[in-house]
């Protein structure tokens, strides 16, 4: 026998100069139906209730223990049971947590084991989805049986205050051990403590001050994107209005000298060119979903890491090795929040004039700022990047390009595709002295009718509030005006996976020189 309560049992007998009796039981259940039955005079560790109430008494409670989730590392953080009561969960029969999450939750899925140790194992073996423990029990089962794959997922909110079970005709013993249990000092009950927590559950804590500098920078990124949102309406309000007037001044302006007629056409392409940056910000609100869904796991690690370090800090457990193990983690969470951000403000501030870049890299950070869309609409992007290649050109406008084809094939395969079924192939090869970037979906082909207009300022399938029709044609702009190269559109025919699709292909040439 061993654990909390039996060595709290040992310090007992040291205290008192007796010796307790080992009476040996086959399961919990049983152990509980010995002290009903007068066959044993105490449990040493037992959680008052009002069903045992009816056969025992007890001592004051002398160890508060919270009552943790165990999942495998595979599984997500989680904030509370609701999140995970409708997946199979394991306890040993008898606890009384059963009888108590059963009025809350009466349709849970639970399996009911022989012990701790069984829990656990099904867990760790994917039997069950999660089990409830105290860190003790926990920790002592881990270590001795090696469960490698389990970690701490997150914390019920409940506490179980452990106390000894008396029968109920032994007043005397009662009181002694009461008196006997207070004697007991802060420091004996943390030694105990920490001998049966150990290290096999890793508690992590949080730096404070690093989370409320992650919420100002998340504050600061929000007012920014409710400013653009701000100006983005003020500027279409703007350019409304701007077109309404010029429509009027161009038939007057009809009759005028042919200067004049200049200088409309070049104040006609700057109003072009103010729209292309609209067409920008208004993809921006879409990247503002993406940052959120990708710091939603780091933030919670993080914070799971503080409420495990500061449990750790009061029980006296934690020590330089664990805390600097801790620290590594929350930093490592911090880097990839910071490096999400620095992608975003690369795509948003654009290329003041060309320079050399990796298309490798060019295409990660475009991947990075669709991965929200990507999840979200249940696509399947294929690469098929065969060298890491340098060319010249403008790589944040080349980004935008990407989105505006990605774009497209999404809404397309959405509309036309069963969420199994999506797929957006992209590849990249050097073919003489240009780099060939290929789109290709399997959303059915753009229709023969309008194929050859796609990359028409102002063209758009789509409705007036998905679509400005600029998207393709800013695409167009950038590749041949901005960049050298060409870009086209066709409908394949392939293969994947044994599996024939029909769609449409975007074909992208740069030159390498």
């Amino acid at each position: 026998m061993d654990g909390i309560a039996i060595d709290t049992l040992k310090l007992l007998e040291k205290k008192l100069n007796v010796k307790f009796k080992n009476v040996p039981t086959k399961s919990w259940k049983q152990s509980q139906d010995f002290l009903r039955e007068k066959k044993c005079d105490i449990l040493p560790c037992a959680v008052k209730t009002a069903k045992r109430e009816k056969y025992a008494n007890f001592t004051k409670p002398y160890l508060n223990l919270p009552l943790a989730i165990f999942t495998t590392k595979d599984k997500k953080i989680v904030s509370g049971l609701d999140e995970i009561m409708d997946k199979p969960w394991t306890r040993q029969k008898g606890s009384g947590l059963i009888t108590k999450l059963k009025k809350e939750y009466p349709d849970m899925k639970i399996i009911e084991t022989k012990g701790d140790k069984e829990a656990l194992q099904y867990v760790n073996s994917n039997k069950a989805y999660f089990t409830i423990a105290t860190l003790p029990v926990a920790a002592h089962v881990i270590s001795k049986y090696m469960l490698n794959d389990l970690h701490i997922a997150g914390y019920t909110g409940m506490v179980y205050k452990l106390s000894m079970a008396v029968r109920d005709d032994d007043k005397i013993l009662l009181s002694i051990l009461d008196k006997s249990l207070h004697n007991i000092s802060k420091m004996q009950s943390k030694e105990i403590f920490q001998k049966w927590v150990g290290s096999s559950v890793k508690e992590k804590v949080i730096d404070y001050k690093m989370i409320w500098n992650i919420l100002i920078v998340v504050a600061i990124i929000i007012l920014f994107f409710l400013y653009r949102q701000y100006i983005l309406k003020q500027s279409n309000k703007n350019l409304e209005i701007a077109v309404a007037d010029k429509t009027k001044d161009l038939k007057i302006l009809n009759e005028k000298l042919e200067i004049e007629i200049k200088k409309e056409v070049q104040k006609n392409l700057a109003t072009q060119k103010q729209l292309f940056k609209s067409e920008k910000l208004a993809s921006m609100g879409e990247m503002i979903g993406n940052i959120a869904h990708q710091w939603r796991q780091p933030l919670s690690v993080i914070s799971t890491a503080s409420t495990g370090m500061k449990m750790q800090k009061e029980f006296g457990s934690l020590n330089d090795e664990e805390f600097i193990k801790t620290c590594d983690v929350i930093n490592e969470n911090a880097q990839y929040l910071s490096k999400t951000i620095d992608d975003f403000r690369n795509f948003i501030k654009g290329d003041s004039k060309p320079v050399e870049f990796s298309l490798k890299n060019d295409t990660d950070s475009f991947l990075k700022l669709v991965d929200s869309t990507i999840k979200n609409n249940h696509i399947n992007v294929v690469l098929d990047l065969k060298e890491n290649i340098n060319v010249q050109g403008y790589p944040n406008e080349l980004i935008q390009c990407f989105i505006n084809i990605f774009n497209n094939a999404k809404d397309a395969l959405v509309e036309h595709n069963q969420e199994e079924d999506r797929y957006i192939f992209i590849s990249q090869e050097t073919i003489e002295n240009n780099v060939v970037i290929k789109f290709k979906d399997n959303a059915g082909g753009i229709p023969n009718d309008i194929i050859s207009k796609v990359f028409e300022p102002y063209f758009t399938t789509k409705h007036q509030a998905q679509g400005t029709g600029l998207g393709l044609h800013m695409t167009h702009n950038l590749i041949v005006d901005g960049m050298g190269g060409t870009v086209e559109v066709s409908n394949v025919t392939y293969k994947y996976d044994d599996t024939e699709y029909v769609g449409a292909e975007f074909t992208i040439s740069l030159p390498l020189n």
